[in-house]
């Protein structure tokens, strides 16, 4: 027997926790007296498809170290993680201030051992759905 595979297509709908009811019946093609129906509930799922926001606040070089201060926050689900990348390099993470992302809102300090190159640094935020997004952030020496 052959069980029917039903796809969503989650990204067509607001983010939100939903239910999903499937009703069946085969009396269309039986008798009444002989006719089949069933219904069955999901338990409940998040959908999410927004990524979070990554909003950088400051930008400092103090004696030859670069601080960069930035806030991540998702409309839906907690924060899962933060990293940094510079010059294309491999990817870091960043702890918040608070020491463990599992909110939707977190706030971060990031020291970096120099001054930012040319190509400066790229921020990468994650939420608990697997969204991403990503900033870039330029040294404030070139800003000038």
């Amino acid at each position: 027997m052959n069980e029917a595979i039903l796809v969503w297509d989650t990204t067509t709908i607001p983010n939100g926790t939903y239910f999903v009811k499937i009703v069946a019946s085969d009396a269309p093609s039986n008798p009444m007296s002989t006719a089949l129906a069933g219904e069955l509930d999901s338990v409940a799922f998040e959908v999410d498809n927004t990524p979070p926001t990554i909003s950088v606040t400051n930008v400092r070089v103090v004696s030859g170290r670069t601080y960069i201060t930035f806030d991540v926050k998702d409309d839906h689900s907690p924060i899962r993680g933060v990293e940094f990348s510079q010059d294309g390099q491999r990817w870091r993470s960043v702890f918040p201030v608070d020491g463990i992302a599992d909110s939707r809102a977190e706030h971060y300090e990031l020291p970096v051992d120099g001054e930012l190159g040319e190509r400066g640094l790229t921020l990468r935020a994650s939420d608990s759905m697997n969204n991403v997004s990503t900033t870039h952030v330029d040294s404030p020496l070139r800003r000038r």
